[in-house]
């Protein structure tokens, strides 16, 4: 699954070094949950600030159900 977000950058920019340390922890968070299967890339656009993230793609295991009892008789 793929996850792209884009925000306006400005060209005289007032970049926060917060913004670097929130990304640092999302890579780490999702390196802890998925490993290798996950990814998380950015880059400068010009004017735009873009961000990718990289997920894989499972099912669930559905629930099963409990068995109807049997009837006697």
């Amino acid at each position: 699954m793929h996850i792209v977000i884009r925000n306006p950058y400005p060209e005289k920019g007032s970049h926060h070094v917060g913004n670097k340390l929130a990304l640092a922890n999302i890579r780490e968070r999702l390196a802890l949950h998925f490993d290798l299967d996950a990814a998380l890339k950015s880059q400068l656009m010009g004017a735009v600030y873009q961000v990718h993230i990289t997920l894989p793609y499972t099912r669930a295991p559905q629930p099963t159900r409990p068995h109807a009892p049997a009837h006697s008789g």
